[in-house]
């Protein structure tokens, strides 16, 4: 079955004969009869009682109508959308912690000023979203964590930096050594986590922390650390309602946990002027916003 098969199929309906449907479509009416049989034939039955030159729908064709009459319909408008550039679908993956904290503040603004983006969302931790984007599941990925992967291309948004918190007040009140941090038990997410692989690349080789839960999400930890003397490490700007409240910064001694965070897309993309603007809109929009989530 063809669109060009399911357009004849449609003015026979309309027309009620071969010979007005060919002069209509200019070709030929065996050419015309031909297209109709073949539709007919991987449709497994007739669509038309015929009557010497006229034909005349019969229940299998008007089913087959029916169903098929509204999805022509909205063919022809991806068409004229499409040539007019009024329709744009875009996929984007961010990491968990750009996406819960910095991406909400930004999409909103972007689909108001761009009303011909279709925008799809989801969330991954830095290897998925990497995959996707290689293999052209995606369209943009957000990640957090030093980018050694050559077959995206990619924009660096901004520093972050990584603290490391507890929900103990008292242990916030010192300065820890790297070795002192080893002694704590250890609340983290899970492995392929762009926060977790960006901390301990930060560490010395032979540092190993006290791990005792692993927890998908940013939020989970946080609750868990709660009234705890559990250690973790996350984002600041993803506990800035938190400090000082419910979580405490720990300061570790003569060291800072820094990485970046990358709007990433593959290779293979079109890099048209519709899309570059809208990376650019969102690199923009995500470093205003880290910087007055980041504040102190």
């Amino acid at each position: 079955m063809t669109l060009k098969q399911i357009e004849y199929f449609l003015k026979v309906c309309e027309l009620k004969q071969i010979s007005e449907c060919s002069k209509f479509f200019g070709i030929s009416q065996s050419a015309m009869s031909i297209s109709i049989k073949n539709l007919e034939n991987s449709l497994g039955g007739d669509l038309f009682d015929r009557r010497g030159k006229s034909l005349s729908i019969n229940e299998r064709g008007k089913a087959f109508y029916k169903s098929i009459k509204p999805i022509y319909n909205r063919v022809l408008e991806i068409e004229r959308n499409m040539q007019n550039e009024s329709m744009y679908e875009l996929s984007l993956m961010s990491s968990q912690n750009v996406g819960t904290y910095l991406s909400p503040y930004i999409l909103s603004g972007i689909l108001e000023k761009n009303d011909k983006i279709n925008l799809s969302v989801s969330m991954g931790n830095t290897t998925q979203i990497l995959d996707e984007v290689v293999n052209n599941k995606i369209d943009i990925g957000l990640i957090e964590g030093d980018l050694e992967n050559s077959d995206v291309k990619s924009v660096l948004i901004c520093k972050d930096e990584i603290i490391v918190v507890t929900g103990n007040k008292n242990l916030s009140d010192k300065t820890y050594s790297i070795n002192d941090l080893t002694k704590e038990e250890w609340v983290m997410r899970e492995s392929g986590s762009g926060t977790r692989d960006s901390f301990y690349a930060n560490l010395p080789g032979d540092i190993s922390l006290n791990t005792i839960l692993e927890l998908p999400t940013t939020e989970a930890i946080k609750r868990c650390l709660e009234d705890s003397s559990y250690f973790t490490c996350l984002p600041r700007f993803a506990v800035k309602n938190e400090l000082g409240k419910s979580l405490f910064e720990v300061k570790v001694k003569g060291k800072k946990f820094l990485r970046n965070i990358y709007l990433v897309y593959s290779k293979d993309k079109d890099d048209s002027e519709t899309f570059l603007n809208i990376i650019s809109k969102i690199e923009k929009e995500i470093r205003e916003t880290h910087a007055k989530l980041t504040e102190i």
